[in-house]
């Protein structure tokens, strides 16, 4: 025997209780939501790859997740072993140039001023700073048991996400079926169409982002190759990668090639290395006010359908609000509520969003 469907009110109290457990699993499980996050991010961006496998040889969907993943995994493990030598080799190079600093500062401390005919001394001041560090250098020792579980309980989530990674590339057809699946059979069409327009916008925002890597990566070199920056390819690779992170990324870019140019010089600009540095942090904060006020509100306002300063307002806005994070998609996210929004809205006016074609409009 049938039992009769429930009734209205029993109908909005179910999605009302549902809606209150998601939220209360979202609160709970945040680090978790996270790292969660990071992997679906990371996997979208392999995915082409493993669709590009499988549309240029003859293997499986399995044996070309597992290509994409052993070469990610490969990547992870030699870009840090190739950076690490070259990265010592830069500090043991630049060892002089600090034994150096620490001598004028040592000299420095040495000196007493008079400040209103007051005699203060630089070295007492130094000294009680350091006394400071030092206190604060055996704190951390002393609390080396939860340092430890930290790097343990980080660990435990980069795992998290490795493995995250690999499951969403092997099964993600499999979880967006079962997703729409789950919709009632009148409406599936629209989520297949909701789905196909959303991973729309996600990729024209992954490829975006690309493009706006390279411009700014091009940009650095060109700026610090100009006033003759060593290693001026090196420092454009590093800003066109920390580009990912909108605002944070080129100011950490710009401070690392300060910091370049304090301790190398111009290889040909009669200035001082103190007067270099600070060009080179003008030229970058140029190239990160340009960026963010005009080429990444146009690019991606033009492919995500967005207008430039709902793209400005929200990256500064995530920044401030969320964290890096969510910065990280603040802008897809936006475009994405968008057409979510846009479906809502004809829905309610009972506009069909996805027609199917009628009869007559196919083709013979």
């Amino acid at each position: 025997m049938n039992e009769s469907p429930w009734r209205q009110p029993i109908r909005f109290f179910v999605v009302g209780l549902v809606f209150l457990i998601v939220l209360w699993l979202i609160v709970i499980l945040q680090p978790l939501i996270s790292s969660l996050m990071v992997a679906a991010l990371l996997a979208y961006m392999l995915h082409p790859l493993v669709n590009w496998i499988l549309r240029h040889t003859r293997f499986s969907h399995t044996a070309a997740v597992n290509i994409v993943y052993l070469l990610f995994l490969l990547a992870l493990i030699a870009i840090p072993a190739t950076l690490t030598p070259v990265i010592i080799g830069q500090v043991r190079g630049l060892a002089p140039d600090f034994e150096q600093i620490g001598l004028r500062i040592r000299a420095i401390t040495e000196r007493t001023f008079v400040i209103g005919n007051i005699p203060v001394s630089l070295g007492d001041v130094f000294g009680n700073l350091e006394a400071a560090i030092n206190q604060t250098v055996a704190g951390l020792a002393s609390n080396l048991g939860g340092v430890l579980a930290g790097i343990s309980t980080n660990f435990l989530w980069i795992l998290i996400v490795l493995v995250s990674i690999y499951y969403l590339l092997k099964d993600s057809h499999r979880l967006v079926d079962w997703g729409i699946g789950l919709v009632s059979p009148p409406y599936r069409h629209h989520a297949r169409q909701l789905v196909a327009e959303i991973d729309a916008i996600w990729g024209n925002f992954l490829r975006g982002q690309l493009l706006l890597m390279v411009i700014v990566g091009v940009l650095s070199w060109l700026g610090a190759a100009i006033v003759g920056m060593p290693g001026a390819v090196f420092i454009g690779f590093i800003a066109g990668v920390l580009d990912i992170i909108p605002s944070l990324g080129p100011t950490l870019a710009a401070l690392i090639a300060a910091a370049v140019a304090l301790f190398e010089g111009s290889t040909y600009l009669p200035i001082s290395r103190f007067f270099f540095a600070l060009l080179i942090l003008a030229i970058f904060i140029l190239i990160q006010q340009v960026e963010n006020i005009w080429i990444r509100p146009a690019l991606m306002s033009r492919r995500l359908r967005l207008h430039p300063a709902f793209v400005l307002i929200g990256v500064f806005t995530s920044l401030a609000l969320f964290g890096i994070l969510v910065t990280l998609v603040i802008i897809p996210l936006m475009s994405t509520l968008g057409a979510l929004g846009r479906y809502v809205r004809l829905m309610l006016q009972g506009i069909d969003p996805y027609p199917l074609p009628s009869p007559q409009d196919e083709p013979e």
